[in-house]
């Protein structure tokens, strides 16, 4: 897999799904082939998922506690 951006994992993804779509069209005449690849984009599409998730979750602050202390909040009045 290469190392792509959040955006750029996003893209892929998005343009992925865009052309999964579109492959849907027609679903209730879609011959057993058509259904097979409608399928299996699908499973692709929650591969693409999955990446843009670890992208995301690699370019957000892996620590989420508070820059100011609450109870220094909290002492000066504000809330």
């Amino acid at each position: 897999m290469e190392n792509l951006t959040l955006s750029e994992n996003a893209k892929v993804f998005m343009d992925y799904a865009i052309d999964t779509i579109g492959t849907m069209d027609g679903a209730p005449e879609h011959s057993s082939a058509q259904k097979d690849e409608v399928i299996a984009r699908i499973s692709k599409l929650k591969t693409l998922l999955g990446q843009l998730e670890q992208s995301y979750l690699d370019n957000t602050p892996a620590d989420i506690s508070s820059p100011v202390d609450p109870e220094y909040i909290a002492a000066a009045g504000h809330s």
